[in-house]
């Protein structure tokens, strides 16, 4: 597989999904903690909340908004879409017909569905944290700073299994976007509360370890009994991103279009 090609597809697919109405759609959706934290800002400001545990606030904010709702309804609404816009714009063909191989073409197009993912969220969380944390003081601001480092380091993580997960849904199957939801609202919510090994076929389940305790996540990590180390949930998603990236390039590669 050669890197040109698949940066030039990948950069010209952040372009126009960048300034599509589907990102439009998406920014509120993203900036939902934002939202709750200036929320929480104001009760600080109007005394009726306590600052002192605002990094519970924030980790709680993340844990349930972002990472339950935001982080895979973002990977859901781009990735699915790897071949479906381009066979929907007719722009497909154009593509397949250039000096371009199948399989760096698909490359191309889920990187550009994990960078815009990533380029909505990211920034929210990082707006969440100071938002959130500055009432306390700036002592609290860098104190508490690898926390943000980590709650990033497992959106990236994640976001990025889920990416893989479904491309590869949007590659297979012609209704990708219903079994991606129910992969996140039926499947992943039952995995948390069944018990047996049926969590392990889960992102959320290793996304679970990865998340700082307190606050709110309490309860989530509560869910699933029998919790995975921190090496071994990075591991897990690592193999999640990579079998499922690695599986749509392979179907995609002999699939009749």
């Amino acid at each position: 597989m050669r890197l040109l090609p698949v940066r030039l597809v990948a950069a010209w697919s952040v372009e126009q999904m960048l300034w599509s109405r589907r990102t439009l759609a998406m920014v509120p959706l993203a900036a939902a903690p934002v939202g709750l934290a200036l929320v929480y800002r104001a009760a600080v400001a109007l005394e009726a909340a306590r600052p002192s545990s605002a990094a519970n606030v924030f980790i709680g904010l993340v844990a349930v908004v972002g990472f339950q709702l935001a982080a895979p309804l973002l990977a859901l609404v781009y990735a699915t879409g790897v071949v479906a816009d381009d066979r929907e714009a007719g722009t497909l063909t154009y593509f397949l017909t250039r000096p371009i191989r199948r399989s760096e073409y698909l490359a191309g197009k889920m990187l550009a569905s994990l960078a815009i993912a990533l380029l909505l969220f990211l920034p929210a969380v990082v707006l969440t944290y100071y938002l959130v944390l500055a009432p306390v003081g700036v002592e609290e601001v860098g104190a508490r700073f690898p926390l943000l480092l980590r709650e990033l380091a497992a959106a990236v993580l994640g976001i990025a299994a889920y990416n893989g997960i479904f491309a590869l849904a949007g590659t297979a199957l012609r209704r990708p976007l219903l079994a991606g939801l129910f992969f996140i609202f039926a499947w992943q919510a039952a995995a948390a509360v069944v018990p047996g090994t049926i969590r392990y076929l889960t992102v959320s389940h290793y996304l679970r370890a990865l998340l700082p305790a307190g606050g709110l996540t309490s309860g989530l990590a509560g869910l699933g009994a029998g919790q995975v180390s921190t090496a071994i949930a990075v591991v897990a998603l690592g193999v999640i991103t990579a079998l499922s990236h690695g599986a749509a390039i392979l179907l995609f590669r002999r699939k009749e279009l």
